[in-house]
C-alpha cells in the first residue's frame, strides 16, 4: 500500500527503530579494460547497486521468499528467463565481464542506458522473491517516510495498493480532500491527468498525485459499482490525528450528522464509539486522553471502528491493544528460521472490562487486522463487518548508503517476519474473517444507513 501526498508505505507495519547503520561507499570496481568512459562507468556503479542488493536481499529477504497465499500459480520466468543457471555464488568479476561485453560487443550498445540497468538489476533480484512487501525504496520515497512521524503533511489523504495489479484506494482519510471529493474505499484509479495507470506500481501513482496544498490531480476512478467517474481533487494540509470520538460515516446519511444513533434514529447513550483511523506514534497518547474516562461514564458498551484504517507503525499497534487487554497474547511473530516470539499483554489497560464490537472491512489492514484478532482471540469482543485486507508481514527499511548520489541510494524495505494472531492464523493474504458477517454496499448505505454500526449496537444491546 502507498500513502497518496504522503509516506509510499504508510499501510505497512513498521518497527519503531532507526535504520541500518551506514557503511563506508564502495569504490569503483576493477574492470580489466582500457579506460572506461562515462556511459561505461555509470553502467559499472549499476552493477555496484546490484550486487550491494543482492547481499542485503541474502542477509534479510530470501527466509520471506514465500508464495503469496493470495495469487496463483506464479511463472519461473522471473528466476530463470532462460532456463539456466550459474552456480555457485554471484561474482563481481562475473558480473562486471557481462557489462564489460555489453559495453564493447552488444549490437546497440549506443543504447544502453545505466539507469535502466540499475533498475533492471534491482527488479531482478526484488522480482525473484515473489514477495509483494519487499521493495525497493528510492531515495525520494524514503524522505516521505518523514511524513508519518509529522503532525501534518501535504496531499490528497488517501491509501493507495498495487496488489491485483490495479491502482486501488484502500481508504480516503477522514475529512480529507480525497473524501469530500467523493474518492471511496475500492476505487480504482483508472488515470491520473488523463494518463492511464495501467502497468502502475503504488510507489508511481504516489509520485503523480501527491503535490503541495492548494493544488489540483485530476483522477479517473471505477466505483465499486462499477460506476466511472473522473473527479478533481484539490490537495491540502491533512492533520495526523488517528483516533476519533465520532463516526467515520453518517450514520443515517442526511439525517445524523456527527451522532451516533440506532437504526431508528434515536440518539444512542448507552453506547461508547471510538474510531482509530490509523496507528501513529502518538496513538496511544490520543486513545487516553480521548477514551480514558469511558469505562467510568457506565457504558454498556464500545464500539471499536477500524473500518478503512490502513495499519500503521508496531508498537502503538501493540500498545493500544494492551490497553484492552489484561493478559494474553497480542500478537506472535515467526522469522525466517520459524522462530516464533510473542507479545504478552499486560494488565493495567483503559478499557479491560467494557464489552468491544470492532468493526472491519475490506480497508482494515496490518494493525488494524492485529488490533482486531487480539481483541477477539483473547475473548474480549466480537469482529463485524466483511473480511479485511490481509497485510500481515514485519518490514524494515534498510538504508542504503553505497552510491555516489548526493540524494542518497533510497532503501530496501525488507520483510522481515510474518503475524500470527493469538489463535495461531495467518494474516498475510488471507486476512481476518468477522465473527458477524455484515457486507455494506454504497447502496445499502445510502437506502438503509450504516447497517454495520446497526449490528454493532444490537449486540451489545444483546439484541442479537
Amino acid at each position: 500500500m502507498a500513502l497518496i501526498g504522503l509516506s509510499t508505505l504508510p499501510g505497512y507495519h513498521f518497527r519503531t527503530a532507526p535504520l541500518a547503520g551506514k557503511v563506508a561507499p564502495l569504490t569503483q570496481p576493477n574492470v580489466n579494460i582500457a579506460e572506461p568512459g562515462p556511459a561505461e562507468r555509470a553502467a559499472r556503479w549499476a552493477v555496484v547497486v546490484f550486487l550491494l542488493l543482492a547481499s542485503v536481499t541474502l542477509a534479510f529477504g530470501l527466509g520471506y521468499a514465500v508464495k503469496d497465499l493470495s495469487d496463483g500459480d506464479s511463472s519461473p520466468a522471473a528466476n530463470a528467463s532462460t532456463g539456466t543457471s550459474v552456480e555457485g555464488p554471484i561474482s563481481p568479476d562475473l558480473l562486471n565481464e557481462i557489462i564489460a561485453v555489453l559495453q564493447e560487443q552488444y549490437v546497440d550498445r549506443g543504447e544502453l542506458d545505466p539507469e535502466a540497468l540499475q533498475q533492471a538489476a534491482i527488479d531482478g533480484i526484488i522480482n525473484s522473491l515473489n514477495d509483494r512487501e519487499t521493495s525497493y525504496i528510492t531515495p525520494e520515497q524514503l524522505r516521505q517516510f518523514q511524513f508519518d512521524s509529522g503532525s501534518s503533511y501535504e496531499g490528497i489523504g488517501a491509501t493507495v495498493s498495487d496488489r491485483t495489479g490495479q491502482i486501488q484506494i484502500v481508504a480516503p482519510y477522514r475529512d480529507s480532500p480525497a473524501e469530500k471529493a467523493g474518492i471511496q474505499p475500492g476505487d480504482i484509479i483508472i488515470a491520473v491527468e488523463g494518463e492511464s495507470t495501467e502497468g502502475w506500481t503504488a510507489d508511481q501513482a504516489v509520485e503523480r498525485i501527491r503535490g503541495p496544498k492548494g493544488t489540483t490531480v485530476t483522477l479517473t476512478v471505477r466505483h465499486p459499482n462499477g460506476v466511472e467517474e473522473t473527479i478533481t481533487v484539490t490537495r491540502g494540509e491533512i492533520p495526523l490525528e488517528s483516533v476519533f470520538l465520532e463516526p467515520i460515516l453518517e450514520v443515517i446519511p442526511g439525517e445524523s450528522g456527527t451522532q451516533l444513533v440506532d437504526r431508528d434514529g434515536n440518539p444512542v447513550t448507552d453506547i461508547a464509539y471510538v474510531n482509530i483511523s490509523r496507528f501513529r506514534e502518538n496513538t496511544l497518547e490520543e486513545l487516553r486522553s480521548k477514551a480514558g474516562d469511558i469505562e467510568a461514564r457506565g457504558y454498556r458498551g464500545l464500539i471499536l471502528d477500524l473500518r478503512s484504517n490502513p495499519g500503521g507503525f508496531l508498537v502503538p499497534t501493540v500498545q493500544v491493544a494492551d490497553e484492552f487487554l489484561n493478559e494474553g497474547t497480542i500478537i506472535t511473530e515467526v522469522d525466517s528460521e520459524g522462530r516464533r516470539q510473542s507479545t504478552t499483554a499486560r494488565p493495567g489497560g483503559i478499557l479491560t472490562n467494557i464489552p468491544v464490537v470492532v468493526l472491519i472491512d475490506a480497508g482494515s489492514a496490518s494493525g488494524a487486522e492485529v488490533l482486531a484478532a487480539a481483541i477477539r482471540d483473547n475473548g474480549r469482543g466480537t469482529i463485524v463487518g466483511t473480511r479485511s485486507f490481509g497485510k500481515g508481514t514485519v518490514n524494515v527499511p534498510v538504508e542504503l548508503t553505497s552510491c555516489d548520489n548526493p540524494e542518497g541510494c533510497g532503501a530496501l524495505y525488507v520483510a522481515v517476519g510474518r503475524w500470527l494472531t493469538p489463535a495461531g492464523e495467518q494474516i498475510e493474504g488471507l486476512g481476518i474473517t468477522p465473527d458477524v458477517e455484515v457486507p455494506m454496499t454504497s447502496e445499502q448505505y445510502i437506502d438503509e444507513g450504516d447497517i454495520q454500526i446497526f449490528a454493532a449496537i444490537d449486540i451489545l444491546r444483546g439484541n442479537q
